[in-house]
């Protein structure tokens, strides 16, 4: 199998780009002389989402998890200038795929996460469950106009219950979900140019 090659620099400390290769046997990354390879029988957790930033709403992040050492987090961003970032999703797209196929040939079981980790997608959904609360409150606690309405408790309560459904949809949507690493969707990956 040929190398798939993806380079990028990661911020201004970076001294030069950072190669990364899909080989065989090994993710292996070069820069500064010095060359790392990750062994593929060594990721234990694989992630993949869209994180957009300031001046990068255009990101996607692929992170891998050596076991006993620090993850491994890729992007399709390179560093460029402060503020200024090239969209390298070209190279991006088909080195992620190439890696996740040399991990799935490795473990057949292995899955991606998509999305939030599980901790995030917690800390989200206690975040906009209290918003809810705190809308509803407000709904029934603050003065308004339709309280002079004969009905207008049932009309808050009402209310109130158009907004469970649209909460539901998102806490579903949201939900990190595991995917075989030969079956990742679209949505993980950046958009195809000219899409």
């Amino acid at each position: 199998m040929e190398p798939v090659i993806y380079r990028r620099r990661r911020d201004r400390l970076s001294r030069s780009e950072r190669e990364w290769r899909v080989e065989d046997d090994a993710l292996v990354s070069r820069g500064s002389g010095a060359e790392k390879r990750y062994r593929w029988k060594d990721i234990v957790s694989v992630r993949l989402t869209a994180e957009p930033l300031s001046g990068r709403p255009w990101r996607y992040v692929f992170e891998l998890q050596p076991r006993h050492q620090r993850k491994i987090v890729l992007d399709n961003a390179h560093f460029i200038s402060p503020g200024e970032y090239e969209d390298r999703s070209a190279a991006y797209t088909p080195f992620v795929r190439a890696a996740a196929a040399r991990l799935a040939a490795t473990n057949p079981k292995a899955q991606a996460l998509i999305g939030e980790t599980p901790k995030r997608y917690f800390f989200l959904l206690l975040v906009a469950l209290l918003a809810l609360c705190g809308l509803a409150y407000v709904l029934v606690a603050v003065p308004n106009p339709f309280d002079n309405l004969p009905y207008s408790n049932l009309l808050k309560f009402g209310a109130i219950l158009l907004m469970l459904p649209v909460f539901w949809r998102w806490v579903l949507k949201a939900m990190p979900r595991g995917v075989a690493l030969d079956a990742i969707p679209e949505r993980a990956l950046p958009p195809v140019a000219g899409s």
